[in-house]
């Protein structure tokens, strides 16, 4: 039996989107299958009645990547690409509980009020700090701490793991989370020695260069999903649709679905599983069960978004930034509370104002399962007391993301090599998600991307597609 399709992504989300879209502009005929009733998976964006923009998950893209760029260009969202407010470069961390600004000059770096002293100097130090007992792998709280000192990892690095990974720096790896600093480290015994002596290989096609860029669209990030489906085509991706069964027959994949109240199988020649890590390891259990077992134990941190609209005149001063991050040594309720009509004016009316609290992570998970009510009276405090915003809000809204993030925790590279070694086995089988290469958005679209290519590269290999069998067959 001739294979339906050259390949069928599993999972709807920007990764699948981006393999799917990376074959689907080769020719190659694509199929993908995603759970939910709407494609983004994390990414959704929600228009409010009375004139709100909601990004329940991610709420920016920042990327100097051209070959995004183009490809948001060739779906045709040029004239939809929101740039994010000149203030957006202001971020804050918050410090005895008020918003000190994260210094990006080197006269902010010796002035700053982040750091004593005793603290800058130590950070200063950083080419001298003693090297780590070979043979252990090491935390990022641990790696941080002997490089540039306690307190810089308290007050800098704490509350960025927090804000991208809603993670625990002293459970995260620092090989898998920053791994070029920590081979830079590894290389030279410093990581500014390594990182200016680092090789700096010319790529083999010259592409100019872009700075980095921060933006939204006119309606939220969730144009961007929906546009790459809509360019794959409503017959070429299946929503509420679940993939329950895997396996390699007569030379091609039989994927069985659920979701029309009757399973149902579709043949291809080639899958790209890109779900979360632990609903792709029950796909792949038959084939192996190690790789299995390593996709299951990447652990996720929860995280709730709360939403909150305000008058302007509620403001107590300018919300002048990108947001404030709390350090865990704070204690507070929140991981950060972002300034959204600060940075994109356009997600709220001209005389309201809407902010972006986070709640829960790796180190205080409990905090996200809390009712809404309670998360939505400890957002406005949380507002009320560090942004001197006064009286209730106009508009709340609550989204609860039970597996938010995955946490690259100790072992995550070997983890890692137990896919790839299952991707050697099987050349048409690739796995993409934010459990590899980077949890931020754009490094899950290149991730996933790049599956696609391996994929194409695969086939390619086998020679003819399915539409070209087709033709032939008349």
């Amino acid at each position: 039996m001739m294979p339906g399709y050259d390949s069928v992504v599993i999972g709807g989300g920007i990764g699948g989107l981006a393999a799917a879209y990376t074959l689907h502009k080769r020719g190659y005929r694509v199929l993908v299958i995603e759970a939910a009733n709407r494609v983004g998976g994390v990414i959704h964006s929600i228009k409010t009645q009375d004139g709100f923009t909601l990004d329940c998950g991610p709420n920016t893209l920042g990327t100097k990547d051209t070959r995004l760029w183009n490809e948001l260009i060739d779906l045709g969202l040029r004239e939809r690409i929101t740039p994010a407010a000149r203030c957006g470069k202001r971020r804050f961390i918050l410090i005895n509980g008020q918003p000190i600004e994260i210094p990006t000059s080197p006269i902010g770096l010796v002035t700053t009020r982040l750091l004593s002293w005793r603290g800058k100097l130590r950070a200063l130090a950083e080419p001298v700090a003693p090297h780590a007992a070979t043979g252990t792998e090491e935390s990022v709280a641990a790696f941080f701490s002997r490089r540039i000192g306690p307190e810089a990892t308290a007050r800098l690095l704490d509350p960025f793991v927090a804000g991208v990974y809603a993670g625990d720096p002293n459970q995260l790896s620092v090989a898998a989370v920053f791994p070029s600093l920590w081979e830079a480290a590894q290389r030279s015994g410093s990581i500014a020695r390594g990182m200016l002596s680092a090789p700096r290989p010319k790529p083999a096609v010259s592409e100019p260069k872009m700075r980095s860029r921060t933006f939204s669209f006119r309606d939220g990030l969730a144009e961007w999903p929906r546009a790459l489906a809509r360019a794959l085509g409503a017959n070429n991706v299946w929503t509420g649709r679940r993939a329950v069964g895997l396996r390699y027959r007569n030379n091609s994949w039989e994927v069985t679905i659920d979701g029309t109240g009757e399973l149902e199988t579709v043949t291809a020649r080639s899958v790209i599983i890109a779900t979360p890590a632990y609903a792709a390891a029950d796909l792949i259990e038959t084939l192996d069960a190690t790789a299995a077992g390593a996709l299951r134990a990447i652990p996720y941190a929860p995280v709730a978004v709360v939403h909150l609209g305000f008058r302007r005149d509620q403001l107590s001063r300018e919300l002048n930034g990108f947001g404030v991050l709390a350090p865990s040594s704070e204690r507070r309720h929140f991981l950060g509370i972002l300034w959204a009509s600060s940075l994109f004016p356009h997600v709220a009316p001209t005389d309201r104002a809407l902010t972006i609290t986070l709640v829960g992570g790796a180190i205080r998970p409990e905090l996200a399962e809390q009712s809404e009510e309670a998360l939505i009276e400890a957002a406005i405090r949380d507002n009320q007391q560090v942004l001197g915003i006064s009286g209730q809000p106009l508009l709340t809204h609550v989204t609860r993301w039970r597996y938010a993030i995955p946490q690259y925790t100790f072992g995550h590279r070997e983890r890692i090599a137990a896919l790839e070694r299952l991707e050697q086995r099987w050349p048409t089988l690739q796995l993409t998600g934010s459990y590899r290469g980077g949890v931020g958005v754009p490094k899950t679209w290149a991730s996933g991307a790049q599956a696609g290519e391996r994929i194409a590269a695969a086939l390619d290999a086998q020679g003819t597609t399915t539409g070209t069998l087709e033709q032939a067959l008349g």
